[in-house]
């Protein structure tokens, strides 16, 4: 089990109101920022790496649908989003830094399209059509006054 110490560090006034900016970006406290920010810069060790995929992999395998597989990645400290190429891409969580590809883990997001039988959360909106309703006065039918 890890135990916390507390730790005194100088940090220049700049430094010290950026990292309070993008702890509120993520959504966490300055403390919690820096924890993850400086395990992903001493846990990039080739055995990390591989033990990373595998805690990706499990908590696909274990995931009932995107919510709960977003849920299982971010208590691991990953989170998946869009890529810019298109495909899914495993960012760190709550850096929201990108990792790797999920398919450099053996997933793809075709088989977790089929698997959760939903598409990625976000490509909804983008694929639905405009669901804006246009009101025309119905038509007077035949044989009736106007």
């Amino acid at each position: 089990m890890d135990h916390s110490h507390a730790v005194t560090i100088d940090l220049p006034e700049a430094l010290l109101i950026a990292l309070g900016q993008a702890a509120r970006a993520a959504g966490c406290s300055p403390s919690e920022f820096l924890r993850a920010t400086l395990r992903g810069a001493l846990d990039r060790t080739p055995a990390r790496l591989r033990a990373e995929d595998e805690v990706i992999r499990h908590a696909s395998h274990l995931a009932r649908d995107w919510l709960d597989l977003q849920r299982r990645l971010r208590a691991a400290g990953y989170v998946l989003r869009r890529a810019p190429e298109g495909g899914l891409a495993v960012h760190s969580w709550p850096l929201d830094r990108p990792i790797m590809r999920v398919e450099d883990v053996g997933l793809s997001l075709a088989g977790l399209v089929l698997k959760f039988r939903a598409p990625f959360p976000g490509d909804v909106r983008r694929g639905l059509p405009d669901a804006r309703v246009v009101h025309r006065p119905a038509a007077p039918r035949p044989g009736r006054a106007a």
